[in-house]
């Protein structure tokens, strides 16, 4: 399985000069924690609403300062037709929770962790219903039950 087919919605971004406040008002709009930060389309780093309290507000910084001035820059993210064991593998060694998905360095998506736990607990859904499916009814290659007599 391909990491794409995790991405649940498009990727929202920012250009790093846009101040704190548009950052905030673009996360509150779009109904997202977190922003891509790009430069001329190119993801240079990730933003959060808690790097916005914690690095912004608490720090009294203004809200016409620069997003790139809290954004993380440690950016980790993989190309849309990674693997999914590269995904895990990147949740699991990493502190993130969200990776940018990217083609040829435009990011094309976001996978979040919350966005894998709830397209795995959709599957199990479907595995569990043909499951469920088989065991209650038997297939066409069985036997026929044999009737009850009394």
């Amino acid at each position: 399985m391909k990491i794409i087919d995790f991405t649940l919605r498009e990727p929202v971004v920012i250009d790093g000069e846009a101040p704190v406040v548009e950052a905030a008002n673009r996360m509150a709009d779009a109904g997202v924690g977190a922003l891509i930060v790009c430069d001329r389309d190119r993801p240079v780093g990730i933003v959060t609403d808690r790097d916005i309290v914690t690095r912004g507000v608490a720090k009294g910084m203004r809200p016409d300062a620069r997003i790139d001035s809290i954004m993380s820059t440690n950016l980790i993210a993989l190309d849309d037709d990674a693997d999914f064991e590269d995904l895990l593998h990147v949740f699991a060694h990493h502190a993130v929770r969200r990776i940018p998905v990217v083609r040829h360095d435009r990011v094309v998506g976001v996978v979040s962790l919350d966005d894998v736990l709830v397209s795995l607990a959709g599957n199990m859904g479907d595995v569990t219903t043909v499951l469920a499916g088989q065991i209650m009814f038997p297939h066409a290659a069985d036997e026929p039950p044999v009737p009850a007599v009394s």
